[in-house]
């Protein structure tokens, strides 16, 4: 696959939005799954709204079910890929997604996803971990650091949007910054 940019925005909304609570390698996030290793915890208020970060289509989707929340598993869990299946970021620790949201579902950067859930005294916070897909659809999912960057977008004036160039080589991704 080629080189390709994707504009990217903040996830969360900036008037609920809190200090970040750990990165990749930081806070828990460690271990064999790229979704957990590459977590980046954004703390938010509890209710404050997340949105898609980017144009994408959701591949897997479990509703928010609190019967089975528990320890660091809680809150609705989404994946989705960029129209080009070229990255991905997985989000979880959400609640009240929008009726019709599940597999299959395309979402535009900036549509509702749901709201920030708060579980068991857990500072409440969207887990996002995001990867590059190296080799086509079924490739391998290399997570990517992206943490810092996502911190400055929430901080950054609203609505602002800035393209991010995947290099499809396993190289961290560039956010294209003036």
């Amino acid at each position: 696959m080629e080189p390709f940019d994707i504009d990217m925005s903040a996830p969360v909304d900036p008037a609920g939005a809190r200090d970040g609570l750990g990165g990749p390698g930081q806070g828990g996030h460690t271990g064999p799954n790229w979704y957990i290793a590459f977590g980046m915890d954004l703390g938010a208020d509890e209710g404050t709204e997340v949105f898609a970060p980017f144009d994408a289509h959701i591949t897997k989707f479990q509703p928010h079910d609190p019967a089975t929340d528990s320890g660091k598993v809680y809150g609705a869990q989404i994946f989705m890929r960029s129209p080009n299946d070229g990255m991905g970021a997985f989000c979880t620790h959400l609640t009240g997604t929008p009726d019709g949201l599940g597999i299959g579902t395309e979402v535009k950067r900036g549509d509702l996803l749901g709201t920030v859930f708060a579980h068991a005294g857990i500072p409440p916070h969207l887990h996002m971990a995001v990867c590059e897909v190296l080799g086509g659809v079924d490739g391998e999912r290399r997570g990517v650091d992206l943490y810092q960057f996502f911190l400055d977008l929430e901080r950054a004036a609203a609505g602002t949007v800035i393209p991010v160039t995947f290099a499809q080589d396993g190289s961290a991704p560039i956010p294209q910054t003036d």
